[in-house]
């Protein structure tokens, strides 16, 4: 009989399954200069990465936004952005067959992204794994944008998995904080920012799925003692 407790991996989308960060920031860049805002990429990565549309919003433009104009705004953002997923958007290496091997060891998947359900959509058709997953925490489920771990609490609760035995896949600086806020392992994608920038905030760090398998992951959760 197998006694070990479960295990679940949950990967945020943007940065972690496919490289989409450039086009992201091409994308907001585009727009707030519509209006006028030039952000530079510190600032980006501070508003953006991570965070739910409508926080993006309210924040850059330092005001409250009715409803009205967040949704034509947040249209009009996520018109580019499944634009550019199509047209050049590239899934980070060895994803699909990661995925395959988490199942085929029996550890549970799930996806926790501030993305919303129609990206989510297009990203995992690209990558072949729609069938996969079950689980998908998007935008419309949560009230609080990363850092803030109610994604990721919200997502391990909707496995049935404890906290303790989550494993995170996360490419930004708010996205580490949420899912460690939430008390789970975290491992940093190198996509966004460099391994030496994540090698302090994470538990492991790697480029992209061929420099991980699922006997590494059950030894972050369960780490032999040494008696």
């Amino acid at each position: 009989m197998n006694n070990q407790p479960e295990i679940a991996v949950i990967f945020d989308m943007d940065g972690v399954i496919v490289d989409s960060n450039p086009l992201i920031t091409a994308t907001w860049q585009a727009f707030f200069a519509m209006h006028q805002i030039v952000l530079n990429e510190e600032q980006l990565n501070h508003y953006v990465f991570g965070r739910m549309g409508k926080d993006t919003l309210n924040m850059v433009f330092d005001r409250p936004l009715s409803e009205e104009e967040v949704a034509m705004h947040l249209e009009k953002v996520g018109e580019g952005i499944l634009e550019r997923y199509r047209r050049e958007g590239q899934l980070v290496l060895g994803f699909k067959t990661f995925v395959e091997s988490l199942l085929d060891a029996g550890i549970k998947i799930a996806i926790a992204t501030s993305s919303p359900s129609e990206n989510v959509a297009v990203v995992l058709e690209m990558a072949g794994v729609t069938p996969y997953f079950d689980i998908i925490s998007n935008a419309s489920h949560v009230t609080h944008s990363k850092p803030h771990p109610e994604i990721y609490l919200k997502t391990a609760a909707r496995l049935g998995v404890d906290v303790g035995s989550c494993v995170v896949f996360e490419d930004s600086f708010s996205g580490i904080q949420s899912a460690k806020s939430a008390g789970m392992h975290v491992i940093g994608v190198t996509t966004t920012h460099s391994e030496a920038e994540l090698a302090s905030l994470t538990d492991a760090t790697v480029a992209d799925f061929t420099q991980i398998d699922a006997a590494q992951i059950r030894a972050l959760v369960q780490p032999v003692s040494c008696l």
